[in-house]
């Protein structure tokens, strides 16, 4: 976790965003979402010694060599997961379920008794991560997305959380 809001941290952030969501978030409602009390934020970055991607990360604006990042919302004992991405070349790494898992520890250490979400009800591969952590599907929100239904998750933490930081 890194709760700064300098602007290479920005950057990378906005960078993951137009690279993984159509609908990215901007440098302002990012640097707004990093500079409130009410979000955490996780990161994970390429290896130090990954110097290809690092150097192709840099040149896209990525000066920190972020390669995913997830948000949460805090709200009282309710908490949902804003955002998540991880680059599709870093995909099926086991990098969404540690972010997801850093963001969940978080959650209970602030005693959330329940987590939301909602994912596009295509995207299988997110969907099988959340219910492997626990997560079931409560609802659907027809045409959320301008090309999808999102599928609306809870967690309900009231008994602790499943998930464990590796």
């Amino acid at each position: 976790m890194e709760p700064s809001a300098s602007g290479p941290t920005i950057s990378a952030i906005a960078m993951l965003e137009k690279r993984c969501f159509s609908d990215p978030w901007s440098e302002n409602v990012i640097a707004s979402a990093l500079g409130s009390g009410n979000y955490i934020f996780s990161y994970i970055y390429a290896a130090e010694d990954d110097l290809e991607t690092r150097e192709m990360l840099r040149a896209e604006g990525n000066v920190p060599g972020m390669i995913g990042y997830a948000c949460g919302l805090i709200s009282l004992d309710q908490c949902e997961v804003q955002r998540i991405c991880v680059l599709k070349e870093f995909r099926k790494r086991g990098f969404g379920e540690r972010l997801m898992n850093e963001l969940l520890t978080a959650f209970n250490a602030v005693g959330a008794s329940s987590v939301f979400l909602e994912v596009r009800a295509g995207n299988v591969p997110a969907r099988m991560l959340y219910e492997k952590l626990g997560f079931r599907e409560i609802g659907t929100r027809k045409a959320y997305y301008a090309d999808d239904d999102a599928a609306v998750y809870e967690l309900e933490t009231g008994n602790g959380l499943r998930a464990t930081i590796n």
